[in-house]
């Protein structure tokens, strides 16, 4: 319906090569579309790998991104889009915070092989600036993918590690964003459904249950914000590289802890979402 004709494929190593890429590719083929795949993308993407996928993309002729894979080649890919089209901002530096982009990205496909970050849906990206052992978020409406498929059967195949980092990534978005000064009644809704679990090893009912999670709570932290978990656990993986979700799990309850007294009864109505009797 958008007669768009060749797409991007922004991704990592691991899935160009152990064959999920191929899902995707084989797909496009199928249909007749032209393809080029961009695997470059590492672990807290820094300014140097967007900027070398925002040359790339530029040569290949493209008109879609497709991003695929977890929060790295989704936040490459954002970043990527936006650049593209607001060629003011190659410095990438310049859309830290609330980015004064003025024109929409290019059309993104998310399609997330992680239950964690929700990118496929947010108005969110993070991009690691290395001259400064630092990581900044990106805010801007112009980014959200215009389409995003999550689909388990691409998820199930984390390996355990993954899947406790990615769940407990879900679990603090949806913690936050029920606790933050700016939460209301809809995003409040939103992220006491998405409070479960991380997901267990060969369980796909567990691994969807946390896909969905993980995706109806970036609709609702991407609007009213996070708070002190997130905060930490950036610097923390700018600086010493330490994964997303396992900075957020090390964080989470200490967190809690000092944010009690502050939050009313909210608490109380986490603990009732986990089943706790008697909260």
């Amino acid at each position: 319906r958008r007669s768009l004709t060749k797409a991007f494929i922004v991704t990592d190593p691991v899935l160009a090569d152990n064959g999920t890429a191929a899902r995707i590719t084989d797909l496009l083929d199928e249909a007749g579309i032209g393809w080029e795949i961009f695997s470059d993308v590492v672990p807290h993407p820094p300014i140097e790998k967007v900027q070398a996928g925002l040359a790339a993309f530029r040569a290949s002729g493209a008109d879609v991104l497709i991003g695929l894979g977890g929060g790295s080649p989704q936040d490459t890919c954002k970043a990527i889009s936006v650049i593209a089209t607001n060629p003011d901002f190659e410095d990438v530096l310049s859309l830290e915070g609330l980015s004064p982009t003025t024109r929409p990205g290019v059309p993104i496909i998310g399609v997330p092989t992680t239950a964690g970050t929700a990118s496929e849906t947010t108005i969110n990206y993070v991009i690691t600036d290395t001259s400064k052992q630092r990581k900044f978020v990106c805010v801007d409406p112009h980014d959200i993918p215009v389409l995003a498929i999550v689909d388990p059967d691409l998820m199930d195949g984390m390996p355990r590690s993954l899947k406790v980092a990615t769940g407990l990534d879900a679990l603090t978005h949806a913690i936050e964003g029920y606790i933050t000064p700016g939460a209301w009644d809809l995003s409040d809704a939103l992220c006491l459904r998405s409070i479960l679990r991380a997901a267990a090893d060969g369980d796909a009912d567990a691994v969807e249950q946390m896909g969905l999670a993980a995706y109806i709570n970036g609709m609702a932290y991407s609007n009213v914000g996070l708070g002190l978990v997130h905060g930490m656990a950036h610097p923390l993986g700018g600086r010493y590289n330490a994964p997303h979700g396992v900075a957020n799990g090390i964080l989470l309850a200490p967190v809690m802890a000092f944010n009690a007294e502050h939050t009313g009864e909210k608490y109380r109505d986490i603990a009732e979402a986990f089943g706790v009797e008697e909260a």
